[in-house]
């Protein structure tokens, strides 16, 4: 019966059924998991007497003094009191002659039973519109408020959920014995969430649904990684201990607990996939650079993979400084090399000449081939869909070590990311300093690129950056094209300006490189330099339309500059600063760190906005939320990671299994 279609059930027609479909109920199961959005609370019958301001209750008694007047514009109001020790006011539209429906419902009705927000008044307490009826509320307890469509009232939601709870008994227990124990059964649990006795009991069904679906979509997201045999990696050896001995730095506690975790994966024979995420100039590279080494010291190959041409070139630049003084060979591959010479990088990855190739997309095109790929890194991962990932990943299996400077809120981590292991580098480098962050009145506009231009003057460098590339008709933004031409005519006149945005093409690499040899003083951008900027030459950044850009964003963003021995400063520009935005901003401007400020854009924004998340497939929650669960969410990761380590296929679980070819991942 669950399997059937939504008009198996009592009163649903094809007309109905239609309507159910775009709230995504098509089956007698949707209907049972589709939850109340909220509950009117009708507990307890009050008498007028026994009101409290400030809640909302459910009172019954006499209904006395009532009288209707117009006001204005076929509105009327009407007024009563019950029992004479509560206020009643409701507001109608009638614009026929005599008395309103509702006042004609109420003069037939010697008693009635209302619901509603209970206000101090004048006299005694009010409540405004307030729900009424003339007959006890059938339900008792939490009354389900359900999510509707046009055609569909809540009563008859509440009448196809108590058809649906009857088929209950077919629906199997999903949890494994150990995790059952810790929470409601299931069953119990369904009943409870949609007709819970007290809050209490919700809190209860709640809890254990929660885990559910956090368990399943993990399951879900982990059962195809830990299943194949990958690379079992040499322990250190002579290689390694060169390299760490060159560094020209103490490496952080937290670089020295990445290493070991990168270490022990590694070193095991199932694959390595590991997430290593922390703020710009934290120290990731050491990171990827240490799995190179080990990988290049056990026979493999490595592949580093980033967004742009730009942090390719710089990456390669990097790579070869520390890694070919250990016999180590690093090339480059990215698709404005000529045709011959990615032939010849080709050719040599093919024949097991080159240890470690940096590139773009181009280091997942069918031409390319490995001797023996071992360590796949991906810098920047959310720049990157899955496909691309698991093509890389396709060259051969290899150890996956992904890079995010994007600091996320480890419960929107364990979504996104959720087949990964995940290490966290909070602490900078003793020699980083914070940017000096700075909200400006559009007022001193001109007063910021006076600054701008004293630092350009004495050799520094500089960003700007605009939310949008042309104007639009719909929204009031400074756009980063006609502001340039602007800029350069007038307060960076004395300036070499460039520009960059998303829809350059090929220009927008020249124009980077140019900036990163210093041949700009100025590179007016929109959020492309948010990513894939290592100029530490550049020391001042200005934000126009700061309230435009997510937290997150705006730290991301202001990580470009101070990457020097100089220190950087950050001016947010703002030109419509509600005191929501200007709460917002005073986050970024106040703290330096980026974990901090993810989870305040995520408690500000919501999953679905931060970072764009929904273009990742971030997956929809049917009572799970992201921000208020997430230590069931982190329960349930564990969970699924320790079973599927026992029992990779769950072929001691088919209840389970059965249950997550119905989970929609």
């Amino acid at each position: 019966m669950l399997n059937r279609p939504v008009t198996s059930l009592p009163g649903i027609g094809v007309k109905k059924a239609q309507a159910l479909k775009g709230l995504g109920l098509q089956t007698v199961r949707d209907v049972l998991f589709s939850f109340p959005r909220t509950y009117k609370d009708f507990q307890a019958v009050l008498e007028p007497e026994e009101v409290q301001p400030g809640a909302v209750q459910l009172v019954h008694g006499p209904l006395l003094q009532l009288r209707e007047r117009p006001i204005s514009q076929g509105r009327r109001l009407i007024q009563a009191t019950l029992g004479g020790q509560l206020g009643l006011t409701w507001f109608v539209h009638h614009r026929a002659p005599g008395p309103s429906f509702l006042y004609r419902k109420l003069q037939r009705a010697r008693e009635v039973w209302v619901y509603g927000l209970v206000k101090e008044g004048t006299l005694f307490p009010e409540m405004t519109s307030p729900e009424v009826y003339t007959r006890p509320p059938e339900h008792r307890g939490l009354m389900p408020i359900y999510p509707l469509a046009a055609g569909i009232t809540n009563n008859q939601r509440v009448n196809w959920v108590r058809a649906a709870l009857r088929h209950l008994g077919e629906l199997k227990e999903c949890l494994p014995p150990e995790l059952v124990g810790r929470y409601l059964e299931r069953r119990e649990a369904l009943r409870q969430i949609h007709f819970p006795s007290d809050w209490a009991s919700y809190h209860r069904a709640r809890e254990r649904l929660v885990f559910e679906e956090f368990f399943l979509f993990h399951l879900g997201l982990q059962r195809g990684q830990r299943q194949r045999e990958g690379i079992a990696h040499q322990k250190d050896g002579e290689l390694v201990a060169r390299f760490l001995q060159q560094l020209p730095f103490e490496l952080t506690a937290d670089q020295k607990a990445a290493l070991g975790q990168v270490a022990r994966d590694m070193e095991e024979p199932r694959p390595m996939r590991r997430l290593v995420q922390g703020e710009v100039g934290s120290g990731k590279t050491i990171v990827a650079e240490y799995g190179a080494v080990k990988a290049v010291a056990s026979g493999g190959q490595v592949a580093m993979m980033v967004p742009t041409e730009v942090l390719a070139l710089q990456m390669v630049e990097r790579l070869r400084r520390s890694l070919e003084p250990l016999g180590i060979r690093v090339e480059l591959l990215i698709g404005a090399m000529k045709g011959k010479e990615q032939e010849q990088v080709r050719v040599a990855l093919a024949r097991g000449e080159i240890d470690v190739v940096v590139g773009t997309h181009a280091l997942i095109t069918d031409k390319v081939e490995y001797k023996n790929l071992t360590l796949a890194i991906v810098d920047e991962q959310h720049r990157f869909g899955v496909r691309q990932r698991a093509a890389l990943l396709g060259k051969g299996n290899p150890d996956l070590l992904v890079m995010s400077a994007t600091p996320i809120p480890r419960s929107l981590a364990l979504t996104m990311y959720g087949d990964l292991d995940i290490t966290e580098i909070r602490q900078l480098p003793a020699h980083r300093q914070p940017v000096d962050t700075r909200l400006i009145h559009p007022d001193r506009r001109a007063d910021v690129y006076r600054y701008v231009l004293s630092r350009v003057k004495k050799g520094e460098q500089a960003y700007v950056v605009f939310p949008l590339v042309e104007e639009s008709e719909h929204v009031d933004l400074k756009a980063a094209v006609q502001e340039m031409e602007e800029l350069q005519r007038g307060l960076l006149s004395q300036a070499r300006v460039g520009l960059i945005h998303g829809q350059m093409g090929r220009a927008k690499e020249e124009v980077f490189q140019a900036f990163a040899r210093g041949e700009l003083d100025v590179l007016i951008a929109t959020t492309v330099v948010e990513v894939g900027m290592n100029v530490p030459n550049a020391t001042v950044m200005v934000i126009e339309n700061a309230e435009r850009f997510g937290l997150a964003q705006l730290h991301q963003l202001r990580g470009r500059v101070g990457r020097g021995k100089k220190p950087g400063i950050c001016f947010l520009l703002a030109y419509n600063l509600s005191p929501q935005s200007r709460a917002r901003l005073e986050v970024v401007r106040r703290s330096n760190d980026g974990f901090f400020i993810a989870e305040q854009d995520l408690l500000l924004r919501g999953p679905g906005d931060l970072l764009g998340v929904r273009q990742w497939g971030q997956p929809y929650f049917r009572l799970a939320d992201l921000t208020r669960d997430k230590d069931l969410l982190q329960q349930a990761a564990e969970a699924a990671k320790a079973l599927l380590s026992r029992d990779p296929h769950l072929e001691g679980y088919p209840e389970l299994a059965a249950e997550l070819d119905q989970y929609p991942l």
